[in-house]
């Protein structure tokens, strides 16, 4: 069981990480569930012909199976408040569905993507932890998106930190290499090498549970007990970040 989260900043680059997620399930014969929006579903089928990938084959017989969205949070959400029995009834009618066809069953998720944007982030952490007993039941992978830019301080208010807590595995940008040499700088400028070698350790003896790159786990750390180091590193991977 795997349940993943991507936080992405653009458009384009997301679509390019669900393509290939989705692509090696079916090459693998998984049954590939998207749980997204119209719009999306489009753009992502469009990504797939592009790559090679005749998706709206897999599509047509079922093999790829798209579940809107706002069907099943209008039908899990009670006064903006996930009902974890709802979501249960719902999530694992997809998720058994799916299984029915298929061994090996992987899900997009865009749920929280949209509670998100629409400014309900404490329904989001409370709908990702609500997968957990699911998850134990239907061994699926799941991958989670959110458009989170991870090195932007006032994401890191607690929110980032539960919505992370409620996933397997983290995976904060779409070029992870990229990501971490911005991070790995902006620590080298801002602090002397012992105290680099220092959090290293550090982050790494009291690193998340989720499995998440180094650079990450690092900023968490400095923001939980260097918040204003915590800022000095976060402006100067920003900038590093951008000269890419």
């Amino acid at each position: 069981m795997t349940h993943a989260l991507h936080l992405y900043q653009e458009e384009s680059c997301l679509l390019e990480a669900l393509a290939a997620y989705v692509a090696e399930g079916l090459r693998l014969d998984e049954g590939i569930v998207v749980i997204g929006s119209t719009e999306r579903w489009h753009l992502l089928l469009e990504q797939l012909q592009s790559s090679g990938v005749d998706a709206r084959n897999h599509a047509l017989h079922g093999q790829l199976r798209l579940f809107g969205q706002q069907i099943v949070l209008s039908t899990c959400l009670t006064d903006g408040l996930p009902v974890r029995h709802k979501i249960g009834q719902v999530l694992g009618a997809v998720l058994g569905l799916a299984r029915m066809r298929y061994t090996r069953v992987r899900v997009v998720s865009e749920l929280t993507d949209s509670l998100w944007r629409a400014g309900q982030r404490e329904t989001a952490c409370a709908l990702e932890r609500a997968w957990r007993p699911l998850l134990a039941v239907h061994d699926v992978r799941v991958l989670c998106v959110c458009p989170i830019d991870s090195l932007e301080g006032h994401f890191y208010n607690g929110t980032l930190q539960t919505l992370c807590a409620a996933h397997t595995h983290v995976r904060p940008a779409r070029d992870e290499a990229g990501f971490e040499g911005a991070v790995s700088e902006a620590v080298a400028e801002v602090l002397d090498a012992p105290l680099v070698e220092m959090l290293q350790s550090l982050s790494a003896a009291h690193r998340p549970s989720a499995d998440m790159p180094p650079g990450q786990a690092m900023l968490f750390w400095l923001k939980d007990n260097m918040p204003r180091t915590a800022e000095k590193v976060l402006a100067r991977a920003r900038a590093r970040w951008s000269e890419q």
